[in-house]
């Protein structure tokens, strides 16, 4: 149990903590995190407000979350921070379970957490991390029933739960979320010779995937005909091909460092691996997304996100086999220095660069960070690439978890170091509705199409989308109505209400207008 209290504690430094350090990023992010504000405002949660054949998993997770810590960042990141921390937990039982080894399954679910990928999904607004959850407790679970021999309870439940587990992805991210894992099962059934056991884990498989949704679905099919069929359409654009593969490549980054001594465990280990059924499995759940992608090249990137569970698993397995040779570990040593060669370096320069601002003042004018990041990220390096380099004398296990201490400890020199309107202007705009003492459920709100659900977000009101002069009423009505543009729109200039209150900020103006009044 010590090992999974180590995950518990990496995942609380690079998830938990940056959550709140950094402001709200781009309108996707904000658009994402409206639905369930707008649930708990008006305390319905039947379906998605504004769009009710949107599945609804996440935003009921969310809302949740927006009961219990408010509404704000962090309250609107947290489901998909703990769904990355779920993913890593239903890893590591994968493999603990079936390897009987916890070891294994720690290193599996650490090197996952590592990932850039899944730090990204994992901490922002977007459904993305809840619907591989769910993929993945879908796959680990039925990969566990089709190891059981015979058809016993214990088959059974792992059906079961593979089902309900199916029954979640559908909630979160559509009918077609079930596509690749479900390629993914006949694969590797095909591969391993189990089509005797298909007969007996499709029939609760698809009970237990289809009770727990069915309720919803009939919603859709008893309200307007365009709900249920916007939710069965296929959506999707053509990407090009390498797109793929950059998204794979750099979303292993750092854990980059670790895959070349997980690759040189000898022939005879690699034959051994691959005889292993969980490596066949997550060797089909690693290609599957990926060919599948190449193939047809009409899917979202972000289902590549199913593929890295796999590839952390696959990796841990390498990086057990590497050190169970008993060799001198040459090439995971000198992947370490290099890797901490290279945050000294760079920790170093960026120490030093601090105390020179006349050469960085004017590059960071135009970059999303403050100066401040230069002195925190070379703090964070040196202290990380340090105290690598210092252990290179030591055992592999200790500079392993060196490593991922290296890693931990990098979200926290520059999350908190993003400026507050670098993506989206949250906080001047919150800054207008302070300084004009704007009571929100009493007003009208219009601002350009790009800013509408960060000003949703702002007031949790309707927002109205203005391009022109014409989008707005030339006289107020019986509420004051707010009009927040750029500093350089024409607006601020031909708004033709003469009873108006101009309040300028750093990159926004306000338009303040009185209501009209009875004569």
């Amino acid at each position: 149990m010590k090992y999974f209290g180590w995950i518990f504690l990496f995942f609380i430094v690079m998830f938990i903590i940056p959550l709140a350090s950094r402001p709200m990023i781009g309108p996707e992010e904000f658009a994402e995190a409206l639905p369930a504000m707008d649930m708990v405002k008006n305390s319905y949660y039947a379906v998605v407000p504004r769009a009710p054949e949107t599945p609804p998993m996440t935003h009921w997770v969310t809302a949740a979350s927006y009961n219990l810590f408010g509404i704000n960042s962090f309250a609107a990141r947290l489901p998909s921070a703990l769904a990355a921390g779920l993913t890593a937990i239903l890893i590591a039982l994968l493999v603990q379970q079936h390897l009987r080894d916890e070891k294994l399954a720690a290193l599996s679910a650490t090197v996952y957490l590592s990932l850039l990928a899944v730090f990204f999904y994992g901490t922002v607004t977007l459904p993305v991390m809840f619907t591989v959850m769910a993929m993945a407790g879908s796959l680990g679970t039925i990969f566990l029933a089709l190891q059981e021999v015979k058809f016993n309870r214990r088959k059974f439940l792992l059906c079961v739960l593979s089902g309900l587990f199916a029954s979640l992805a559908i909630l979160s991210g559509g009918i077609y979320s079930l596509l690749i894992p479900v390629i993914t099962a006949l694969v590797y059934i095909a591969i391993s010779g189990k089509w005797k056991d298909l007969l007996f884990i499709t029939l609760p498989f698809l009970i237990c995937a289809a009770a727990p949704v069915l309720p919803w679905i009939l919603q859709l099919a008893l309200g307007p005909a365009e709900m249920l069929n916007e939710f069965l359409r296929f959506k999707s654009s053509p990407t090009p091909w390498y797109n793929y593969l950059l998204v794979i490549i750099a979303g292993l980054f750092p854990v980059w460092i670790l895959i070349p001594a997980s690759l040189m465990t000898g022939k005879d280990s690699w034959k051994r691996l691959f005889n292993q059924p969980l490596c066949k499995f997550a060797c089909c759940a690693a290609a599957v997304p990926l060919v599948y992608a190449l193939a047809f090249r009409n899917t979202e990137l972000w289902t590549m996100q199913i593929a890295f569970p796999a590839l952390a698993i696959l990796t841990a397995l390498g990086l057990q086999a590497y050190f169970n040779t008993g060799g001198h570990h040459r090439s995971f040593d000198w992947m370490l220095n290099l890797w901490a060669t290279l945050l000294v370096l760079t920790g170093l320069a960026e120490v030093i660069l601090w105390f020179f601002p006349r050469f960085y003042e004017p590059v960071f004018a135009q970059l999303p960070f403050k100066p401040v990041i230069l002195l925190s990220l070379g703090v964070v390096s040196l202290l990380g690439g340090g105290t690598l380099l210092y252990s290179r004398r030591g055992n592999w296990r200790s500079r392993l978890y060196l490593f991922f201490f290296s890693v931990a400890i990098l979200p926290l020199g520059f999350s908190w170091s993003i400026k507050e309107n670098t993506f989206m202007p949250e906080a001047e705009f919150r800054m207008f509705i302070e300084v004009l003492d704007i009571i929100p459920e009493k007003s009208t709100f219009y601002t350009g199409e790009k800013y509408v659900p960060v000003l949703q977000w702002c007031t949790g009101e309707k927002v109205n989308s203005i391009s022109c002069v014409s989008d707005i009423p030339s006289e107020a009505g019986s509420k004051p109505v707010y009009v927040i543009v750029e500093n350089d729109s024409v607006l601020i200039k031909k708004f033709p209400a003469a009873n108006k209150q101009i309040i300028s900020g750093r990159n926004f103006s306000c338009i303040a207008i009185a209501p009209a009044t009875d004569k």
